[in-house]
């Protein structure tokens, strides 16, 4: 049998046609980019627009791995962002800002429930109507809540104060089941998030602390500074997802992220009926006159400036600061 030789020129041009077929070939996709986020608090309905990410894949297909962990209240969160322990809280922005005078370096770069939602929630039939009607009054909060900050200028706006008000500190699970039981005549908490959880014990109406000039925006996304300078792709990406999820929720889609919610936490034992109806209620939340026309996400200088003036006049922060400490819209498309 003939032994076939192959020339080195040949060689060499059959090596660089198999090349060029390896190289046309299926390439290896980009691993996504880990985020990990933590929320405020054991899961309800402000988490719906993160769990339905999720469960629909949407991270993914913006090539990302996102980690969603539960929190023990914002200020916790805030607290760990802050230390560098996690890249991106989900909290409420008024005691963010707080914590920026306390020289934690966060800031905001997405914003969503944007009107103030901090609210006294008192018994729907028996309870005051305003404010100046909580004297006399037992009132259940925890330490790390929103509210901490803002208490005792929420009560000297009314003409109040601890000694006519008594304010007890509780842990979370408690906060809620004392009111429910009649130990207390009603808790510190949020508007949309209060309501649903003792509408089969205790019904309850909300007073809102906007009307006593305690004003900030609500819910948004925050990280360091430098996360958001080094990472910004990363959580532009974040952002544009949790915007689509939101607008597809308040699309007529609540039922599915409630679902999402109770998919990804089985072990919570949550109701149903409590996530919608908070996730419901954070409709009226998500626009204020300033951000009216504007995409979910996007804040605005004057919500802001009506913000800071409210913690200036409350003593929360000190005076002299400009609203861009406090967020950039620079991720958002």
């Amino acid at each position: 049998m003939r032994q076939r030789w192959v020339s080195r020129r040949s060689f060499l041009a059959g090596s660089a046609a198999a090349g060029l077929v390896l190289a046309s070939g299926p390439r290896p996709l980009k691993a996504a980019e880990k985020v990990v986020v933590r929320l405020d608090f054991a899961p309800w309905g402000i988490h719906g627009a993160m769990h339905l990410a999720q469960v629909n894949g949407w991270f993914e297909e913006a090539g990302l791995d996102v980690e969603i962990q539960d929190g023990k209240g914002t200020l916790d969160t805030i607290q760990l962002v802050g230390a560098g322990r996690v890249e991106v809280g989900q909290v409420q922005l008024g005691p963010m800002a707080v914590a920026r005078e306390n020289e934690l370096p966060v800031k905001s770069f997405a914003g969503f429930a944007r009107r103030s939602d901090l609210a006294v929630l008192v018994d729907r039939e028996t309870g005051p109507d305003t404010a100046e009607g909580l004297e006399g009054l037992k009132l259940s909060c925890f330490t790390a809540s929103p509210w901490a900050p803002f208490i005792d200028p929420f009560l000297e706006a009314s003409g109040l104060s601890r000694d006519t008000v008594d304010v007890v500190m509780v842990s979370p699970p408690a906060m809620v089941s004392t009111y429910a039981s009649g130990e207390a005549d009603g808790f510190m908490s949020l508007a949309p998030f209060g309501p649903p959880l003792v509408e089969d014990t205790r019904p309850a109406k909300p007073i809102l602390a906007i009307d006593k000039g305690i004003v900030f925006p609500s819910y948004g996304l925050i990280a360091t500074e430098e996360t958001i300078a080094d990472s910004s792709d990363k959580l532009a990406k974040l952002a544009e997802v949790q915007i689509r999820a939101w607008e597809y929720i308040f699309d007529g889609h609540v039922d599915e992220a409630v679902q999402a919610i109770i998919d990804q936490r089985p072990n919570a034992d949550l109701n149903p009926d409590t996530l919608h109806g908070q996730m419901a209620a954070y409709d009226d939340f998500f626009v204020t006159e300033a951000t009216a026309g504007l995409g979910y996400g996007i804040q605005a200088d004057e919500d802001w400036e009506m913000a800071i003036a409210s913690m200036e006049e409350a003593g929360v922060i000190s005076e002299g600061h400009m609203p861009e400490e406090y967020y950039t819209n620079d991720l958002l498309t």
